[in-house]
Order: structure tokens, then C-alpha cells, then sequence
């Protein structure tokens, strides 16, 4: 039995290896003469596709190259805008600066005059008040003197005797 098995196992295999090597042989033949009429084509081929992708490839690689061009171009726009923008408005906060500080110096020369009027209207009016108290007390001298009744001037004796000398000097 054990001659049997084995023999069953080697017809097995040898048909097994048969079948595996014709179907492969003729796919490889086939293939071979089908390669052989294919690569006479693409041999042909190659050599108008070669020289046309080599044209394409450098219009590719000039596209490319264009595009490039024109990032870079459309970049230096941009900072050229953002400088620009930039520029003005540090010339906007610079005039807007000196606005400002003219405002501050306007504001305080303001504030300074309104303190010199203060105190000339205090000093005015301190002047107004001195006045009329020494003019009110002048008038009210004058007022004073005249409501008093009239009184008989006594002359002394050196004033009665002066003008007899004048008198008697004078001729």
C-alpha cells in the first residue's frame, strides 16, 4: 500500500507540472512575438513622441517659469501697495500729531490769557473799590462841612497885625 500512495502522488504531480508548463509556454510565445511587433511601434513612436514631449516639456517649463514671473511681479505690487499704504499713514499720524500738539499749545496760551484777565479784572476791581471808598469819603467830607452852620473865623493877633504892616509898608 505505502507503493500505492506514492505512486498516486507522483502521477499527480507530474500531471500537475504538465499542465502548468504548456499553457505558460505558449503565453510566453505569444508574448514574445506580440513585445517584438510592439516595440518596433513604440520605437517609432519614441522618436516622434520624444521630440514632441520635448517640446512640450519646455513649454511646460516656460509656463511654469511665466507663472513664476508673474507671482513675483504680482508680489512686488502687493508691497509696493503696502509700502505706499504705510507711507501715508505715517504721514497721517505725523500731521495728526502736529494738529494735535498745535491744539495743546493753542490750549494753553488760551488757559494763560483767561488767568492774565482774572487778575487784571481782580486788580480792576480792587482799583474801582479803593477809589470809591477815598471818593465817598471826600464827598462825604464836603457834605459834612457844608451841613455844619457857619462859624465866625477868630483871627489871631499876628494875622491882624500883618495887614496893617502891609499897609504901612506899602506907602
Amino acid at each position: 500500500m505505502a507503493q500505492t500512495s506514492t505512486e498516486s502522488k507522483k502521477k499527480i504531480t507530474a500531471k500537475r507540472a504538465v499542465k502548468k508548463k504548456t499553457p505558460v509556454s505558449k503565453k510566453a510565445v505569444k508574448k514574445k512575438v506580440v513585445k517584438k511587433k510592439t516595440t518596433a511601434k513604440k520605437a517609432v513612436k519614441k522618436k516622434v513622441s520624444t521630440s514632441s514631449s520635448v517640446a512640450k516639456k519646455k513649454a511646460v517649463a516656460a509656463k511654469k517659469k511665466a507663472i513664476v514671473e508673474k507671482k513675483k511681479i504680482a508680489a512686488a505690487k502687493k508691497k509696493a501697495v503696502a509700502t505706499a499704504a504705510k507711507q501715508k499713514m505715517r504721514a497721517r499720524v505725523a500731521a495728526t500729531a502736529a494738529a494735535l500738539a498745535a491744539a495743546k499749545a493753542e490750549v494753553t496760551e488760551a488757559r494763560k490769557r483767561q488767568e492774565m484777565l482774572l487778575k487784571m479784572a481782580e486788580r480792576k476791581e480792587a482799583a474801582v473799590m479803593r477809589f470809591a471808598e477815598g471818593w465817598t469819603k471826600k464827598e462825604m467830607a464836603k457834605i459834612n462841612k457844608a451841613s455844619k452852620p457857619a462859624k465866625t473865623k477868630r483871627r489871631s493877633k499876628k494875622a491882624k497885625a500883618q495887614p496893617v504892616r502891609q499897609f504901612l509898608h506899602k506907602s
